[in-house]
């Protein structure tokens, strides 16, 4: 599922929720991967609501990954 703002984000951790912790964590952490890779494109172009956009997605994914480490 490709990730691109905080509501997609959002589904993709519901859809992930039925799976183990270990590949939730992974698809996390391709997520937050390309993200970042996102970002960067953004930041690069000058776009800045679309960095902005980037940076919410991956903090939604950190919270998770957080919870599911704890």
């Amino acid at each position: 599922m490709k990730i691109s703002d905080e509501t997609t984000a959002e589904e993709a951790i519901d859809i992930w929720r039925n799976k183990a912790p270990k590949e939730q964590l992974r698809h996390i952490r391709l997520s937050i991967e390309t993200l970042e890779l996102s970002q960067m494109y953004y930041e690069n172009r000058g776009n800045e609501k679309g960095v902005i956009r980037s940076e919410k997605a991956i903090d939604i994914l950190i919270l998770r990954r957080k919870a599911i480490e704890s």
